[in-house]
């Protein structure tokens, strides 16, 4: 990781003379919501929250970037797996954004694809003491694509539907996670995969009602694999109050208030513990973004 990190260095200063100077740009992206079950457990009734975010340069006018990262997990609950917070380093480029802007709303994801690689290390805010005897891994290294894009959103046509597309592939080497074929490792070395669409329905005044999706899929088989191989789908229903506002500040104007109804199927092996399988989740909560579409 190091050394594709500093490559990316090189040729960008390589290249400074031609393409310019380099510029800032920040990523944001915030969700909080209660959660019936989680796809973790009946009566998990928790708020759980996900933030995250980037921040770095745009490595002269090349298409590469380089940043540090966080992803933050909090919740009510007391497990260590909720609460936590995974900091890092990272280099990523969007490599078909100027050969292959796309013709139409079939094709047009495709320039937002981008290419990373990350170098991260993870600390718990509770019960760090249950990780640290468990002999979780505390760095983790990840190489994959990542993918947000969003339809007929901005200055929407109302009378046509709307879509969003989260998908996310990654090898990682130990994922935080430990060997359970020895207890010990810390051993990970496979991949997760994440699809997270939408589909809906413009309602007017900022509502928009739709279908979606959660699925991850890796590469580990077994009960102690569950959370990695499952998929959640269903409705809901949401609120955009600033969307569409010219006045409102930018990092308003992706606001969100949502509800939603799923069922969940599991894609491998269901959890060992019984008391562990659900078969639908809601949710409601809050969520906004800044400069995913960088």
């Amino acid at each position: 990781m190091k050394k594709v990190f500093l490559a990316g260095l090189l040729i960008a200063a390589l290249w400074r003379p031609v393409f310019g100077e380099t510029r800032p740009f920040v990523e944001l992206w915030n969700n909080f919501a209660y959660y019936e079950t989680n796809v973790e457990r009946p009566g998990y009734d928790s708020i759980l929250g996900y933030y995250q975010g980037k921040a770095g340069l745009w490595l002269f006018d090349t298409p590469f970037q380089v940043y540090g990262a966080y992803y933050g997990m909090a919740a009510q609950t007391g497990d260590y797996f909720d609460n936590s917070l995974v900091t890092g380093a990272g280099i990523r480029v969007k490599p078909f954004a100027a050969i292959f802007p796309g013709s139409n709303w079939a094709n047009e994801w495709i320039r937002d694809i981008k290419l990373y690689a990350e170098r991260l290390g993870i600390s718990y805010t509770k019960d760090s003491a249950t990780a640290a005897a468990a002999g979780l891994a505390t760095n983790d290294t990840r190489y994959g694509y990542d993918l947000w894009h969003e339809w007929n959103l901005d200055k929407p046509d109302e009378s046509q539907f709307w879509g969003e597309l989260w998908s996310n592939l990654s090898y990682r080497t130990t994922n935080f996670g430990w060997s359970l074929a020895t207890g010990e490792a810390p051993s990970f070395n496979d991949f997760i995969f994440y699809l997270q669409p939408k589909l809906g329905r413009h309602l007017g005044r900022g509502i928009e009602a739709y279908l979606k999706a959660d699925i991850v899929y890796s590469g580990k088989s077994g009960p102690d694999f569950f959370f990695l191989n499952n998929a959640d789908y269903g409705v809901g229903i949401r609120f955009e109050p600033w969307r569409q506002s010219e006045s409102a500040p930018e990092l308003l104007q992706k606001f969100k208030m949502f509800y939603e109804v799923l069922g969940v199927s599991y894609l491998k092996d269901k959890p060992a513990d019984p008391t562990k399988v659900v078969d639908h989740d809601v949710r409601f909560g809050i969520d906004f973004s800044y400069g995913r579409e960088y």
